[in-house]
Formats: structure tokens, sequence, C-alpha cells
């Protein structure tokens, strides 16, 4: 799996503790698929409705990015079910682009299109929004054109409340 650790942290909503917990990139990638065993797997959770949102920093810990992810759990805490909103195709053709070396203006128009009708479907709920801004790293350095704006702004942040008191 790409991606470096030791810059990324991966939070995960707890909603019987009512809050953002670390999950580590171990767990995350076991979760995932990309582990040794591909099994699809995560210890310890109940069945349902799960929320992550991997935070990835930049060189001095300033958050770069913000990926948020919705996926549905099994009773027995395998990985059923991952969010976009795209259908079967669509998630096809979204693959595809991404895979290009050389898109086109109509290739690039297009992902733009994709991408932007599946990020809102994984956004956080709105009851775990303040207990994420706690628990964010890297927040009050955020880079006003870095990524993480696209994240933030969808979830209601502006480049001016962003800065801690």
């Amino acid at each position: 799996m790409k991606g470096t650790p030791d810059k990324t942290v991966i939070l995960h909503w707890d909603e019987y503790r009512m809050s953002w917990a670390k999950l580590s990139w171990r767990d995350w990638v076991q979760f995932r698929g990309y582990g040794a065993s591909r099994q699809s797997l995560l210890a310890g959770v109940k069945a349902g409705e799960h929320y992550f949102v991997v935070c990835i920093l930049g060189n001095c810990g300033e958050l770069a990015n913000v990926i948020p992810h919705k996926y549905v759990l099994s009773a027995d805490a395998r990985l059923v079910h991952g969010f976009d909103g795209l259908e079967e195709a669509e998630r096809q053709e979204l693959c595809r682009l991404e895979g290009l070396l050389s898109p086109t203006i109509e290739d690039c128009e297009r992902y733009s299109e994709l991408h932007a009708r599946s990020f809102p479907v994984n956004l956080p709920p709105t009851h775990t929004l303040q207990p994420l801004l706690r628990v964010m790293p890297g927040l009050a350095g955020a880079q006003p054109g870095a990524t993480c704006w696209q994240f933030l702004s969808a979830i209601g942040i502006s480049h001016s409340g962003a800065r801690a008191n």
C-alpha cells in the first residue's frame, strides 16, 4: 500500500466512546486488505458504519491532506462495503483516469466530476466534527494552498478559523 506511515495519521470514529482514536498504520493496512494475510479485518470494532480520516502531514508536521473514508463492517469485523457514491462502471473509469500518465483535458474534467461526486459521501457525520478538530494533527500549521482545505472546507472550516487560539 502506498504511503509513508511516519507522515500519516489515521483516525477512526468510535461511536460508543464518542471520540476519534488513532489507528496504527499496521492495523489500517490490514483492515484495507493489503496486509500479509490479505484479509480485511479490524479487531475490536462492532458491526455497522465506520468513519476514518487519513491525515497526511507535511515535512514540518503541518496538515497537508485529509482523505475521509466510510465503510460498513460485518459482525466479524471484516470490511463489507466502502462508499464512493459511484456505479461500478464509474468506479472503474475513475481508477482508469487515476492511472493515466498524460490525461487529456477531457480526462481531467471527467476525473474532477467523478471525484466531486464521491468525496462528500465519505465525510464524517456532523456530530463527530468538534471531537475531530480537537485531535486532528497539524491543523494549526495547514498552509493556505494545501489539499487539506478541500476536506476542511467541506466540513465548514475556513482558513481564518483553522488557527489554534
